[in-house]
């Protein structure tokens, strides 16, 4: 496993106090209800970070790499929230 470092310059919130149980397992429940992922973190006080992360097809990557078409891709996206749409006859092309 590759191991990355990372700084937090944020402020972080104690938003409660959980139990480990005998097993070692920690319940985060609706802490995280929309993630099925996590990133875990410690530094050297042995301080723990959990990031939520969603992961994305190694085919759909390019997107996110290629700032132009992302760019156009929210563009477009924003254009339908908007009402800016019209339909298109495939047969006119």
């Amino acid at each position: 496993m590759k191991r990355e470092l990372v700084k937090i310059d944020d402020e972080f919130e104690e938003i409660g106090t959980r139990t480990i149980d005998e097993r070692k397992r920690l319940t985060l429940g609706d802490l995280i209800k929309d993630f099925r992922r996590v990133r875990l973190y410690r530094n050297e006080r042995g301080q723990l970070l959990i990031q939520p992360v969603v992961e994305i097809p190694a085919s759909e990557l390019w997107l996110f790499e290629n700032k132009e078409a992302l760019e156009g891709v929210k563009r477009g996206l924003k254009d339908v929230a908007e009402g800016r749409v019209s339909k298109l006859d495939l047969d006119e092309l």
